[in-house]
């Protein structure tokens, strides 16, 4: 499978080519139906890389949530997908639920996990989609830059709020998972230690392009992010993975309508997040940035740009740690073990 995932990827003709769909991905899995005792969350679940997953992983037939913040579009998806699965009888029985989650409040953030708690007595896979990109500067509530609270440690926080069912929920023949998000984007910058707002100039690794023009770069900013998903997928695993919890990082492929025949469509992007959400492939696999329906490869240090891949910094063991333990004081939340797993 994954060999014709590979093959697929070869030669791009643009949106709607024979790049997978997430549907794709669900059909090849044989999962239409098939995983009714499971619960699935998908972050920013209203728009493109979160609506997408969610009305495909609906068809799996777990229970699917998803968060939102706009009560009159969560609720139309809902009735979209189940009038869709009316017509289907192989999709009796979906269930989709909404949760109302602002990722911009650490606060709305708690208040969504405490609704969700309180409706769900099970979590097998958590994908940690929602975020923003290359926004005006601008700071939360809670103080910290935008780009880094919504895209980051919003989703820390739910996640360490919801760890402990996600722990209980996972079987040594069904291990949990969190999937992240991230972005080829990462390659804009690492994560900049103890200088999360970019209050001073950046010391550590950064796209050069990205020079600062006054006090902020939007894309230093959003690469930040970026790779901080990566790394929050890789201190996942090293803390939980035996323990039947692994995290996965993504880049789900750079997303427009038509020109650019590397681009994808909306249902060709999200096949990567769908596939390490359910894909059997996966399963109780750990650590890895998946790109284009695959494992993802090192980046070239000639090739100044990429399209796919991972730069170096994406795996870095310390800085995974300390941007652990300085997110665990960021939203006020304790360390749950001394140590880590070596």
């Amino acid at each position: 499978m994954a060999t014709s995932y590979a093959d697929a990827h070869s030669s791009p003709q643009g949106p709607g080519d024979a790049r997978p769909t997430a549907l794709q991905i669900i059909l090849d899995n044989n999962l239409v139906g098939k995983l009714t005792d499971q619960t699935i969350l998908v972050t920013g679940g209203t728009d493109g890389l979160g609506l997408e997953p969610v009305r495909q992983l609906a068809k799996t037939g777990a229970h699917v949530f998803f968060t939102a913040r706009n009560a009159t579009k969560a609720e139309k998806i809902i009735h979209d997908i189940l009038e869709e699965a009316k017509v289907d009888e192989m999709l009796k029985g979906t269930k989709v639920e909404w949760v109302e989650v602002d990722n911009a409040s650490l606060e709305s953030v708690k208040k969504g996990a405490e609704d969700f708690l309180r409706r769900s007595d099970q979590l097998n896979v958590l994908v940690c989609n929602a975020g923003i990109s290359q926004t005006p500067h601008a700071v939360t509530k809670d103080g910290y830059e935008k780009q880094f609270a919504v895209n980051h440690l919003a989703h820390f926080l739910l996640f360490n709020l919801l760890r402990p069912l996600l722990l209980r929920s996972s079987t040594p023949s069904l291990n949990s998972r969190v999937v992240c998000v991230s972005s080829v984007a990462h390659g804009f910058s690492t994560v900049q230690l103890g200088n999360y707002n970019l209050d001073k100039p950046p010391q550590e690794q950064y796209d050069p392009m990205c020079e600062l023009e006054g006090d902020y770069n939007p894309m230093i900013l959003y690469g930040q992010s970026k790779t901080a998903n990566i790394w929050f997928a890789n201190e996942i695993d090293r803390r939980y993975g035996g323990k039947g919890l692994h995290g996965l990082s993504i880049h789900p492929g750079t997303i427009v309508t038509a020109g650019w025949k590397i681009f994808k469509s909306v249902e060709q992007g999200a096949a990567t997040q769908v596939l390490a959400a359910v894909g059997k492939d996966y399963e109780g696999k750990d650590g890895m940035y998946l790109d284009d329906c695959g494992v993802g490869q090192p980046i070239p240090d000639d090739v100044q740009i990429g399209i796919s891949g991972y730069r170096p910094w994406a795996y870095n063991p310390d800085g995974e740690r300390r941007l652990w333990k300085d997110s665990l004081d960021m939203v006020g939340v304790k360390d749950d073990q001394e140590t880590c797993q070596a």
